[in-house]
């Protein structure tokens, strides 16, 4: 047992906060875990907590000039150091506070988990480090439905490291959990390339502040193997303006599947709606129209069907004007049809010219940004579901497509997935990580997606659906769907965001903490613990960029090859 300190007697400590004097040889810190015991009529109470708060001081000092003699050794004086804590467990739950000088210790191993109920955890996987390096761990029961789920992540960008600290939550889930081979993860590549090399095993070169061997360390200390994600399938785009319809990727080492969608599967699973994210949020009329378009591409798929099934095969509607039959590929002519058919039909339709050349204006704009997102199937073109169930992770690239190309994509395939864990016996759980999420579900506007994110926030742990979210400000999503989050994660993050009330979890301490985080960590609350705890991650064993990706598995395989 290490000795830390006293508790303080001229402080009214109570049982939820406690002060205590810091001994003069010893090493506090925020978030150090200590305890405490105090006897009363022969039972033992032990009393848990964080370090939040530390202040420093004299004495002897009443006066600013009485630090210069002090300094100069003309006064003599007294360094005293105090620490606050606040209490996380009570052991016997008697809620009396710690008497005043009680001893108080460091918190080893054991006693870290009694104060962090890590102990209570019946399934848990490890997370990172808390500050005196003992591991830190994730009730897994409130990650994968069990008991709860869905995850949120806020931070600034590029410093608060979402991404990074979402791919090793999911990375520790798939070695960890002994459910990980129902487990089916999303993500979606929204910045440069750096997702489309998870798949790769990290060189560890040019490494600031670490290096490998410590990075291997940690990995085994958390009881981790340091390698790449298994079981990947990266899909990415056609090139915009490639008629035969080229991958859009920079790298040509990467093994990745072209991925592209058909008039006959958007009619089909009604997606046309994930077209206006933006433009519903702006002009609400336009919800109408567009509901009376999807009915009517049914309406096409049906004859379709029913006429000429090889084109149906191929993703081809057909749709006829004035006895004339008019095939449909793409965008394109989606919308030349429609341009016609609503000047042809507008007295049916029930809707003012303004709104009808409102929704015109608006699908020729989309068009131009989306069209190459369509065509009719081609023998490169994969089926995203199938890639997805027979995948642990899917990375979908959809960093180099217009906003609304993306934002039609993210909205699709989630729906896609939301529909078929409604209509089928489906085991499996997809955790779904989508950034920006205040894009897809914004506090006070509707997006078509919207209510199926806030569907899935308040049923998904039964439907086998988990949120993975994170955006810079956590205060411009949806509240209904923050609140059914289990887990908050909390990265760097700016004083205006960090004083909106969605962050009152955190402490006013942590609140002046999360201000100056470092990049790799994360303020973490969970169900379990009364306090959120202060974590650091390790840096990822897989490539995040070409630079990283080890090569040496593929240069000995190519000198096997060369040698035979």
């Amino acid at each position: 047992m290490e000795k830390v300190g006293i508790i303080l007697g001229n402080k009214q400590n109570t049982p939820y906060e406690f002060y205590f004097l810091i001994s003069n040889d010893a090493l506090v810190q925020l978030d150090d875990i200590v305890y405490t015991k105090t006897t009363i009529k022969d039972i033992e109470i032990y009393h848990y907590g964080i370090v939040v708060d530390i202040k420093k001081y004299t004495e002897a000092s009443n006066y600013a000039i009485e630090t210069e003699l002090m300094y100069n050794n003309k006064v003599p004086y007294l360094n005293i150091s105090v620490a606050k804590v606040l209490t996380t467990r009570i052991e016997p739950e008697i809620y009396i506070p710690p008497n005043p000088t009680n001893e108080v210790y460091k918190a080893n191993i054991n006693h870290t988990e009694l104060a962090l109920y890590f102990d209570k955890m019946e399934n848990k996987i490890p997370i990172g480090f808390l500050r005196d390096n003992n591991i830190a761990y994730l009730n897994l029961d409130f990650i994968d439905g069990t008991n709860g789920a869905h995850i949120n992540i806020s931070g600034m960008s590029g410093i608060a490291t979402k991404t990074t600290f979402a791919t090793f939550l999911l990375f520790s889930l798939f070695q960890k959990s002994s459910q990980a081979h129902t487990y089916k993860a999303i993500i979606f590549n929204v910045k440069s390339t750096d997702l489309l090399y998870l798949n790769k095993k990290n060189n560890f070169k040019n490494l600031k502040n670490t290096t490998k061997e410590q990075i291997i360390k940690e990995y085994e200390l958390l009881n981790l193997k340091p390698e790449e994600f298994k079981n990947v399938s990266i899909l990415v785009p056609p090139k915009k303006n490639s008629i035969l319809k080229e991958k859009d990727i920079p790298d040509t080492s990467i093994t990745s599947y072209l991925y592209y969608f058909t008039l006959s599967e958007i009619a089909k699973n009604n997606l046309f709606k994930f077209f206006f994210v933006d433009e519903i949020k702006d002009y609400q009329n336009l919800e109408r129209i567009i509901s009376y378009i999807e009915k009517h591409l049914a309406i096409l798929l049906d004859y379709t069907i029913q006429n000429d099934k090889e084109l149906y095969n191929k993703g081809i509607l057909i749709a006829k004007i004035k006895d004339k039959k008019i095939q449909l590929e793409n965008l394109e002519n989606l919308y030349n049809y429609l341009e016609e058919y609503l000047r042809i039909n507008r007295s049916e339709i029930n809707e003012t010219t303004g709104t009808i050349f409102a929704f015109l204006r608006r699908f020729r704009k989309i068009k131009e940004d989306c069209n190459f997102l369509l065509s009719s199937i081609t023998n490169d073109k994969i089926n995203i579901m199938e890639k997805i169930i027979n995948s642990s992770l899917t990375v979908i690239d959809v960093h180099n497509l217009p906003e609304k190309a993306k934002s039609f994509v993210v909205s699709s395939i989630l729906y896609l997935i939301y529909q078929k864990k409604e209509e089928e016996q489906d085991l499996n759980k997809y955790f779904f990580v989508i950034d920006e999420l205040n894009k897809y579900a914004p506090a006070n506007l509707d997006t078509p997606i919207k209510d199926v994110l806030i569907d899935i926030s308040e049923r998904g742990r039964s439907l086998g659906i988990i949120l993975i979210g994170a955006q810079q400000t956590a205060s411009l999503v949806e509240n209904r769907i923050l609140s059914n989050c289990a887990i908050k994660v909390v990265g760097r993050s700016d004083s205006f965001e960090i004083s909106k009330s969605y962050y009152s979890f955190l402490n006013d301490e942590l609140k002046k903490r999360v201000i100056i985080l470092k990049p790799g960590n994360m303020i973490i609350s969970q169900p379990d613990c009364p306090l959120p705890i202060v974590i650091k991650f390790p840096y990822p064993a897989w490539a995040t960029r070409k630079e990283e990706v080890d090569t040496t598995q593929e240069i000995q395989h190519l000198n096997k090859l060369f040698k035979k």
